[in-house]
């Protein structure tokens, strides 16, 4: 390990992480923000790569990485600082996990928007990947939550932006710019988050549906009800001609009501468990124990794709999806598509992102075969948007420190490309 870090090695704990393309075997979990903005100081010094980590639930979700020397856990940062619950307003560390906030602000008549999937999600985490759930359908995009925001720079510096009220937002809004930027711009440490009331009335229903497209065309358009908080289709290769619809609803009771009996229309929905959602948005994210149990390594075929296309082209992506051989799940109001199982070659994983592309979307793959990362970028290509990424990059990281080679156009330490 190169001399600056070397001297703080002595707060290091052997663990080896693995992530696409690299591995570290020390890892790093900074008690404070100064003590985290040393460390950066020390490996900007070193131009070595730092693998920055939360809850771990998506270290699969990234480009192979640029040698890396040394893993940072931000769970050393965590808790909640400061809850106004009259004002609606929370400040949280950037290592809290996302499951702990939920449960602080329902007490008191709040709800968090992030809807992030895994119950390990933090703070950081979440705002870093711009992650989405099925009540983003409610709750709007990641980045609205967010108030302000605290962070280290690639030059070790701690800065803020925002701040608890929505006024002192002036300037540039590099909050903004910061949420989805994988952490390749700055670490972020702390987070204002803006909560929303507690609907009144939240009930979940499921139903089973005949797989054809008259069914899905009526409960997409019917996902366009006020009280709609997630609607979620799930339709398997393995099973043809069977889907399954789940549903949240919430608000005023006449209002759930008068929704729930429109869906009625279409298909016979049953209450169901309160945590069907939370239990449909978690499937299949990477747990620690996970990796700790599988050191990274997925399975050498499975694949996992987010993608999202115009909401008239949803059902003939999702059917390309089912015709590949995987299950689908479809948050319709989002127009979002997760589909997961095996495939045969990346040429098949390749041609349904052409075919988003086509239908005025994108796809994300979220895990594939290590044999494929080479050929297959994970995040596709954003056009012009990778030089305004490179260039930003360059500007906040000059050393190309903060999870080199994982994002978009993000090149190796020591600035390369």
């Amino acid at each position: 390990m190169a001399p600056a870090l070397e001297a703080l090695a002595s707060t290091f704990q052997e663990e080896t992480v693995r992530v696409p393309g690299a591995v570290v075997d020390r890892v790093s979990t900074p008690k404070s923000v100064e003590a985290l903005g040393e460390l950066v100081r020390a490996a900007s010094e070193d131009r070595t790569g730092l693998l920055l980590m939360g809850g771990r639930t998506r270290l699969d979700l990234a480009n192979p990485a640029s040698p890396l020397g040394l893993g940072v856990s931000l769970t050393g940062l965590s808790g909640i600082d400061e809850f106004d619950p009259d004002e609606g307003v929370l400040h949280a560390a950037a290592g809290t996990p996302i499951q702990a906030i939920r449960e602080t602000v329902a007490a008191e008549g709040w709800e968090l928007p992030l809807d992030s999937p895994g119950r390990a999600s933090t703070v950081g985490g979440s705002l870093a990947t711009a992650v989405m759930g099925p009540r983003a359908h409610a709750f709007g995009p990641v980045k609205d939550a967010i108030l302000g925001l605290d962070v280290v720079g690639g030059d070790g510096v701690a800065t803020k932006c925002g701040g608890r009220v929505v006024k002192n937002v002036t300037g540039y809004d590099l909050a903004k710019l910061y949420c989805g930027s994988f952490g390749t711009l700055a670490i972020l440490t702390g987070a204002w988050l803006r909560l929303r009331p507690a609907p009144a009335v939240r009930r979940t229903f499921e139903a089973p549906m005949p797989a054809a497209g008259a069914a899905f065309e009526a409960v997409r358009k019917l996902g366009e009800r006020p009280s709609v908080r997630a609607a979620i289709w799930q339709e398997s290769a393995m099973r043809p001609g069977e889907a399954r619809m789940l549903l949240e609803l919430g608000g005023s009771l006449a209002g759930v009501e008068a929704d729930l009996a429109a869906f009625r229309e279409v298909g016979r929905f049953e209450e169901a468990d309160a945590s069907s959602v939370d239990h449909a948005r978690d499937a299949g994210v990477t747990s620690a124990q996970d990796v700790a149990r599988d050191a990274g390594v997925t399975s050498a075929r499975d694949v996992a794709v987010r993608a999202r296309v115009l909401g008239t082209n949803v059902a003939e992506w999702k059917d390309a999806a089912l015709a590949a051989g995987l299950e689908v799940s479809v948050e319709t109001g989002l127009g979002v598509v997760r589909a997961s199982g095996r495939l045969p070659s990346a040429e098949v994983l390749l041609g349904l992102r052409e075919r988003a592309v086509r239908h005025g979307g994108f796809a994300t793959f979220e895990r594939m075969p290590e044999a494929w990362r080479a050929e297959v970028d994970v995040f596709g290509d954003v056009g012009a948007g990778a030089g305004i990424v490179t260039a930003l990059a360059a500007r906040f990281d000059p050393n190309g420190i903060l999870n080199p080679g994982r994002f978009v156009a993000h090149g190796a330490p020591g600035g390369g490309s």
